[in-house]
């Protein structure tokens, strides 16, 4: 009977108590963590490194120089073909927010030029040519920048760089007006549901104007990505880093907005303070976009769904014994 009682008493014994088991799964959880982090700067490392080069920054602040000469020009027209489809009250309504949303600060100044330019005829004109003139100066040093990073040793001609550039243009400015007329009629809606000027129609209008700005944002990326540079690149390898590019974006215009007052360009550059703060957002765009580019073109941004299969099948073979369980400091798979 002591036998008995000896043998059954003794997987109680054995059993580890609660405290030691959570500290033991908050253990594996830290090191699979620290696995995961270090997997991680690994494949950002070369990406990362990037951005220190010379050239990164020469391309950066040459496509920075340009937008802010193409902002105006660009939005501009946006607006005059969206009063073709929509009334202007509403298509300058939701541009402003666009504006507000988007820019760092001046959204009050940039919104009076854009609703006083909007009925020049002169200034239609002088926006196109302007489109034409700095939407080469945007995306050459773009070109350039992302034929370096894929790989591709020639560039295209001047003519050429025109061509893309201007077809690019065209392409995100379409969807510019395709998310314009989309936010209009989502916000005509909201107006519907939620009438008035209170806190939650306004914020019915943010959620809509959110909702369709940024699928926009993406796919802007992924046609830069896809078409600026002089070679062939599939399309799936590219959506990735678009899709990362604009998540990256939203985080990067909130963190800036926090971070701008304590720059505080007035104190430096006075009634220069906008187009410098301008020049800083746009650089700092530019660096951003460089750094999704080298993302797409070193293979870290992928698609985690389409390498589902292979973690599946790796899990399979670890609980059948067929594999020996990866080293801690091995990166994962991708």
């Amino acid at each position: 009977m002591l036998t008995c009682m000896g043998s059954s008493t003794t997987p109680a014994a054995d059993a580890p108590s609660p405290a030691r088991s959570a500290n033991t799964r908050w253990r594996h959880r830290w090191r699979e963590t620290w696995r995961l982090i270090r997997a991680t700067g690994k494949l950002l490392g070369p990406s990362a490194q990037f951005l220190a080069t010379t050239e990164a920054h020469t391309y950066a602040y040459s496509v920075s120089a340009n937008l802010l000469l193409a902002f105006l020009p660009f939005m501009l027209l946006m607006v005059w073909v969206s009063r073709h489809i929509s009334r202007l009250t509403f298509v300058l309504s939701v541009v402003g927010q666009f504006v507000r949303a988007y820019l760092p600060s001046g959204s009050s100044v940039i919104i009076g030029d854009i609703t006083f330019l909007a009925s020049q005829q002169t200034a239609r004109i002088f926006s196109v040519v302007m489109l034409a003139i700095t939407s080469t100066g945007v995306f050459l040093p773009l070109e350039v920048a992302l034929n370096g990073i894929w790989g591709f040793k020639k560039n295209r001609s001047y003519l050429g760089n025109q061509v893309v550039s201007l077809a690019v243009v065209a392409i995100c400015g379409a969807l510019g007006v395709l998310s314009i007329q989309l936010a209009v009629l989502g916000q005509r809606g909201v107006d519907w549901i939620a009438p008035g000027n209170g806190w939650l129609p306004n914020l019915l209008d943010f959620v809509v104007l959110k909702f369709f700005a940024f699928p926009a944002a993406i796919l802007g990326f992924f046609f830069i990505y896809w078409l600026l540079p002089n070679g062939k690149i599939s399309p799936e390898r590219v959506f990735p880093a678009a899709l990362y590019a604009g998540v990256l974006a939203e985080i990067f215009q909130t963190v800036f907005r926090w971070i701008l007052p304590l720059l505080d360009f007035s104190r430096v550059y006075a009634s220069l303070a906008l187009p410098v703060t301008l020049l800083v957002w746009g650089y700092s765009g530019a660096l951003l976009l460089l750094f999704g580019a080298t993302l797409s073109a070193r293979g870290v941004a992928r698609l985690p769904h389409l390498h589902l299969r292979q973690h599946v099948a790796h899990a399979t073979r670890h609980l059948r014994g067929g594999a020996e369980p990866p080293d801690a400091g091995a990166p994962p798979p991708l």
